[in-house]
């Protein structure tokens, strides 16, 4: 980590760090998967946080990261109606484009993935892993989040680009209300 980088963090409250990962949530799934990776992403995600949060938000894309990320589900809508692209490909870390949806049911931000369906957002549509909204939720234990996923018509059988399918992921979010949940729809 650069001193600058580390200037912006130092002097912020555990919650404020976390506040900014927050949009990595999926990644770190991802990278988890391998050992010793806890620390080595924890320093990238606080990284990346500090610059990609604290720049300007100019384009539409750009405010409805933003505001997914900050769980402001309003913010979301009015960005939306007013002609953003629900489904635009986000790119968190360049090469590897994500979805909103992804994004914030990765974070158990309930009220903002409602908003994005109401406006059009694709359920299915994966990231650069093949990832879907349902596994991201899953994989984070977010219970209401994968209810509301299930009954707004998400595939629990989809799978990723390594074979893992929902299943998988949510067996990795140790929720044990979600781990059940999914084996139902199977």
């Amino acid at each position: 980590m650069t001193g600058r980088a580390a200037g912006r963090l130092s002097g912020r409250s555990p919650e404020q760090l976390a506040a900014k990962m927050l949009p990595y949530g999926h990644f770190a799934f991802l990278l988890l998967q391998f050992p010793g990776m806890k620390k080595l992403l924890l320093a990238f995600a606080l990284f990346l946080a500090a610059g990609s949060i604290a720049r300007a938000q100019t384009t539409p894309t750009q405010k409805v990261y933003a505001a997914v990320a900050k769980n402001q589900p309003a913010e979301v809508a009015t960005l939306l109606a007013a002609g953003a692209d629900a489904n635009a490909p986000v790119e968190m870390m360049p090469g590897f484009p994500t979805t909103f949806l992804i994004i914030a049911a990765s974070n158990g931000h309930l009220d903002v993935v409602k908003a994005l369906l109401k406006n059009k957002a694709q359920i299915d549509k994966t990231d650069s892993f093949a990832m879907t909204p349902l596994m991201a939720a899953a994989a984070n234990g977010s219970l209401d989040v994968v209810e509301f996923l299930l009954a707004s018509g998400a595939n629990p059988k989809a799978r990723d680009k390594d074979g893992k399918d929902v299943l998988a992921a949510a067996k990795e979010g140790e929720n044990e209300a979600v781990i059940k949940l999914i084996k139902s729809k199977l």
